[in-house]
């Protein structure tokens, strides 16, 4: 039994070409249950057959292949017949039109429609354990643009807990991830970034110039910093994921600019809040005031479960601030910042289990409050500042006079 695939695109192309035949190419899968017809040309695989007209001729195809008849449907799309040649001729197999932009969304109905995230654009920075799964899902989704920021090449040993596998090894994982998304999603466009947004501040504000979103995956709490104090600015929305060590539970906190807390601020607050792990424990929760004891989303071990965990509470983080503003029925979370915990440690008295806490803004935020920043450390508004260094700068002496004295 073989069934047939083709888009409803490439049917239509078909059906407008005036030579009325023409040849097929794609790929055969599970040695020929599947005829998967991509495109005209060589470029879009083997060759599979020819297509005609009714009334057109083509050279019949060789055994083994695939003759296509196309006829016209009054008042709506062609149809297709499929034949595979075999030593007694030809015989009738099915053909099924795949409408992807129609029906990649079908099962979202009722949640929100995949064309609401058409136009968005996000940026997931980090792609490791938690930021492949992230992308994966956000494709799934519909999302139609997506830039992937990452240095790393992927090594055997991130398999474990990665999304890309063994046919990937030695790529750039931005590379490797953008093949995977759009093997997974008809919609989505992926741009790659192989650079280290710390070492490259220019990069990263061209690449969260314009987004929607970004996801910070990353594992080094002042790359998450650096990718703060570029976002807030732009008014850009951030989804912050780590995952402490052993991945016995993890956080996800959300900056939503103008309003609420950035990540400045959320560093500040979570020590004063919880204060540091018992000393006694061999694992340890989110110590943000000590740069060195930083949980991250990727880097201290875990089982690929447990970091999966924490990388779809940050996935919905996401798809939320998305979708913030438009219908939908999904509810969105309580608090900017979650807390999830995989076993009973630390904070979490039961396996599974979620904390919600509201992180305030900080009125001396250098980041996102900005006049209270300085009105704290000056005592003056902004304004006032800068009028004050500049009449300093009035005062000192002028650079020719001095040189010539």
């Amino acid at each position: 039994m073989m069934l047939v695939t083709i888009s409803e695109a490439l049917l239509d192309s078909l059906a407008a070409d005036p030579s009325g035949a023409g040849l097929l190419y794609g790929r055969l899968r599970d040695s020929g249950d599947v005829a998967q017809i991509y495109g005209r040309d060589a470029t879009a695989g083997d060759l599979l057959g020819h297509w005609r007209r009714p009334a057109a001729e083509a050279p019949p195809p060789g055994p083994g292949l695939l003759a296509l008849v196309l006829a016209p449907a009054p008042g709506g799309p062609p149809t297709a017949q499929a034949y595979s040649v075999g030593p007694d001729g030809l015989t009738s197999v099915p053909c099924s039109v795949v409408r992807p932009h129609l029906d990649y969304g079908r099962r979202l109905h009722g949640l929100f429609e995949t064309s609401q995230l058409a136009g968005k654009c996000v940026a997931v920075i980090g792609l490791g354990s938690g930021g492949s799964l992230v992308a994966t899902m956000l494709a799934r989704c519909g999302l139609g643009r997506m830039r992937l920021v990452d240095f790393d090449r992927l090594e055997v040993h991130n398999l474990a807990r990665h999304a890309c596998g063994l046919s990937d090894i030695g790529r750039y994982k931005t590379r490797a991830m953008r093949d995977l998304l759009l093997e997974i999603s008809p919609l989505v466009d992926v741009e790659t970034y192989e650079v280290d947004v710390l070492a490259d501040p220019a990069a990263l504000a061209q690449i969260v110039d314009g987004c929607d979103l970004v996801v910070a995956a990353t594992d080094r709490d002042e790359s998450k910093l650096a990718i703060n104090r570029a976002c807030w600015p732009r008014a850009v929305p951030v989804v912050y994921g780590a995952a402490y060590n052993r991945a016995f539970g993890g956080d996800v906190f959300s900056a939503r600019p103008p309003d609420g807390a950035c990540y400045e601020c959320f560093v500040t607050a979570v020590t004063d809040l919880y204060g540091p792990p018992p000393a006694a424990s061999d694992t340890f929760g989110p110590a943000y005031h000590d740069p060195s004891l930083l949980p991250d989303l990727i880097a201290e071990p875990g089982l690929g479960i447990d970091v999966g965990m924490i990388a779809l509470i940050l996935a919905r983080a996401g798809l939320m601030a998305l979708l913030r503003g438009v219908s939908t029925s999904l509810p969105d979370f309580p608090t900017n910042w979650v807390l999830f915990g995989n076993r009973a440690e630390w904070i979490f008295e039961r396996p599974l289990e979620s904390l919600f806490v509201d992180i305030p803004k900080r009125q001396d935020c250098p980041v996102c409050n900005y006049e209270g920043y300085v009105l704290s450390r000056l005592g003056l508004s902004p304004e006032e500042a800068q009028a004050a260094a500049q009449k300093m700068l009035d005062a000192l002496p002028n650079a020719d006079e001095t040189s010539a004295g």
